[in-house]
């Protein structure tokens, strides 16, 4: 009888899975509740474009055969919207699978990742993943970058720094000028992925990283067509970068990584903005009619430019809870900063008046 236990790389029993927001089939069978709402993972409550959501229909004729393995016509689009060249663009499986695919190419045991904390957590899973690590730099009293403790902790092994922008969980941006003057004093030795998973809702000034990218070849982002493009369940995201890179990466990416029911399906999707203009502008009137509702309850908040917000609530696991039990499924992440809080996820106008009827009565206010 195989012990799996013994047969790991050492570290691995270190870890613990990714734990998503808990779904709402899950709750209703947990505690029979039929009404529920899940605020819990960031997504687009408006739904996809319809122009792709129509697009499916061609998907169908291309059922039996295997993906584009380049994702060519899908990188064409992103090309276009960009206004760059179709080479210095990859696709993935979502953000997820962009990160893995960087790690593999560039990341080692013997060099390591520096990211600012709190944020998105598969930073450091997937590194440890491939037995390297990541290095957590705090961040400043209300949640913003500090760089120049990042820049204070980069060595000679630092080979990747990971800033999100927002930033997931806390909803903050940082702007051009102190970003700017970060990267001239990195060595361009050291790989910068701006995460920008949630750009499309910032309303706040923020680096134009395809400008930036002409003078910093180690600079690069991720996007994503899970959030403001309401397309989460297909996994699609894409990396744009140095034409090197690129090409680098693609040595190691599986050959079909990218389904077509996505290629086809973002392809349309990025044509539209339209439809982002409007989900972008409901979810902006959705986080002021959040933040006056929280203001009358003496509560405070991380104020965001994202489609989520940190709420402080005193004891944030209990309040997450009791909120479940309410049919609300918020987020609760824990760790010494961010015990006080949950994470709301901003949801349509019935969604978010459903929440506050919730959180008033769980904090009897």
């Amino acid at each position: 009888m195989a012990d799996y236990k013994s047969l790991v790389w050492d570290g691995l029993l270190e870890l613990s899975a990714y734990v998503p927001g808990k779904p709402v089939k899950e709750l209703q069978r947990e505690l029979g509740i039929e009404k529920v709402v899940k605020l819990a993972s960031n997504e687009n409550p408006y739904g996809a474009s319809p122009k792709a959501v129509a697009a499916l229909k061609e998907y169908e004729k291309e059922i039996t055969r295997y993906p584009i393995g380049d994702s060519f016509y899908l990188r064409q689009e992103i090309a276009a919207f960009h206004n760059i060249s179709i080479d210095n663009i990859v696709c993935g499986a979502g953000s997820d699978e962009i990160i893995q695919l960087l790690y593999m190419a560039f990341l080692s045991s013997d060099t390591h990742v520096i990211a600012p904390s709190p944020s998105f957590s598969e930073y450091e899973l997937l590194a440890r993943g491939l037995k390297s690590s990541c290095k957590w730099v705090e961040t400043n009293s209300d949640f913003s970058v500090n760089f120049d403790n990042i820049l204070n902790a980069v060595n000679d092994k630092t080979r990747f720094i990971m800033l999100a922008n927002p930033n997931n969980p806390t909803g903050t941006l940082f702007g051009s000028k102190e970003f700017i003057d970060f990267m001239d004093r990195l060595s361009s030795n050291v790989l910068v992925v701006l995460d920008e998973a949630y750009i499309e809702f910032a309303e706040g000034e923020y680096p134009d990283v395809f400008a930036l990218m002409k003078k910093y070849n180690n600079l690069m982002t991720m996007r994503t067509f899970s959030k403001a493009y309401g397309l989460a369940s297909i996994r699609c995201g894409y990396l744009v970068a140095d034409k090197e890179c690129i090409s680098l990466i693609n040595r190691i990416r599986p050959p079909f990584n990218v389904n077509s029911a996505a290629q086809i399906m973002c392809a349309e999707a990025i044509k539209d903005q339209d439809f982002i203009k409007k989900v972008v502008s409901l979810n902006s009137a959705g986080r002021q009619h959040l933040y006056k509702e929280l203001e009358s309850l003496g509560l405070e908040y991380v104020k965001t430019e994202t489609n989520f917000m940190l709420i402080k609530v005193g004891d944030g696991k209990k309040v997450f809870d009791d909120l479940l039990k309410e049919g609300v499924i918020a987020r609760f992440l824990g760790g010494s900063r961010l015990k006080e809080y949950i994470r709301l996820s901003i949801g349509t106008d019935e969604e978010n008046k459903i929440f506050i009827a919730a959180l008033k009565k769980v904090l009897n206010k």
